[in-house]
C-alpha cells in the first residue's frame, strides 16, 4: 500500500491528482537544474517532492516518462511568453518587431539548450521526450508563429510579395539556435545584439524597394 501524502502537500495541491503531478514535476525541474539530468534519479526527485519513491508511479510510468514530461514542460513554460507577442502586422518597424520576436526567443533558449542537451547523450531519455512532443497537444511553434506573422505583412505589402516567409522564419530560428548553443557549447559569450545585425540584413532583404 502506497504511503499517504504529507498533509503540506495535500494542503497545497488539494490532494488533485493534476496538481500532485505539477509538484513533482516541479521538483524534478530543480533537481536538474541544481544537480544535473544524470543525477535526476526517482529517490532524488521523491525526496525534493516530499514524497515517497514508490509514489512517483502513481502518477508516472516511469523515470525515463517523468524526466521528459519534466523537460517538455518546461519549453511550453519557457515558450509561451514569445507566444505572447501578439506581434501586430502593419505596426512598428519589421526589423523592431523582429528584435523583440529574437530577443524573446534567446531568453528561452538559454535556459532550454543546457536543459535538453543532456538528453541527447542519452537514446531512452531522448525517444522519451521525442514520444512526449508527439503527444503533446498545441504546444507552440515558434517557426510557425513568426511565418504568420510575415505572411500578414506581405499581405499589407511591408514584406515582398516573393519573400518566402517559411523560409525567413526558418533562417531567423536558426540565428537564435546558433547564438544559443556558440555560449554552450564553445564558450561564445556575445550577447543578443550581436545576432541583431543579421536580423537587421533580414529585414532590409525583405523589405519592398518600390
Amino acid at each position: 500500500m502506497p504511503r499517504p501524502l504529507s498533509e503540506k502537500i495535500v494542503a497545497s495541491t488539494g490532494g488533485e491528482a493534476e496538481a500532485i503531478r505539477e509538484h513533482i514535476l516541479d521538483a524534478a525541474l530543480r533537481v536538474i537544474q541544481s544537480e544535473g539530468l544524470a543525477s535526476a534519479s526517482t529517490r532524488a526527485i521523491a525526496s525534493e517532492a516530499g514524497i515517497a519513491p514508490g509514489t512517483l508511479y502513481n502518477y508516472f510510468g516511469d523515470r525515463l516518462q517523468l524526466v521528459a514530461q519534466t523537460i517538455l514542460r518546461r519549453i511550453h513554460v519557457l515558450s509561451q511568453p514569445t507566444g505572447e507577442l501578439e506581434l501586430q502586422p502593419g505596426k512598428g518597424s519589421i526589423a523592431s518587431n523582429l528584435h523583440i520576436f529574437v530577443k524573446h526567443s534567446s531568453l528561452a533558449l538559454d535556459e532550454l539548450v543546457p536543459l535538453t542537451a543532456s538528453a541527447f547523450s542519452d537514446t531512452d531519455l531522448l525517444n522519451a521526450l521525442r514520444s512526449e512532443m508527439m503527444n503533446a497537444d498545441n504546444a507552440f511553434n515558434p517557426g510557425k508563429y513568426l511565418q504568420e506573422y510575415l505572411l500578414e505583412e506581405r499581405k499589407l505589402g511591408r514584406v515582398s510579395r516573393t519573400t518566402d516567409c517559411a523560409a525567413v522564419a526558418s533562417t531567423i530560428i536558426s540565428i537564435c539556435h546558433d547564438r544559443a548553443f556558440q555560449r554552450f557549447l564553445i564558450g561564445d559569450t556575445r550577447k543578443t545584439e550581436a545576432k541583431l545585425k543579421e536580423i537587421d540584413f533580414i529585414a532590409e532583404a525583405i523589405t519592398p524597394r518600390d
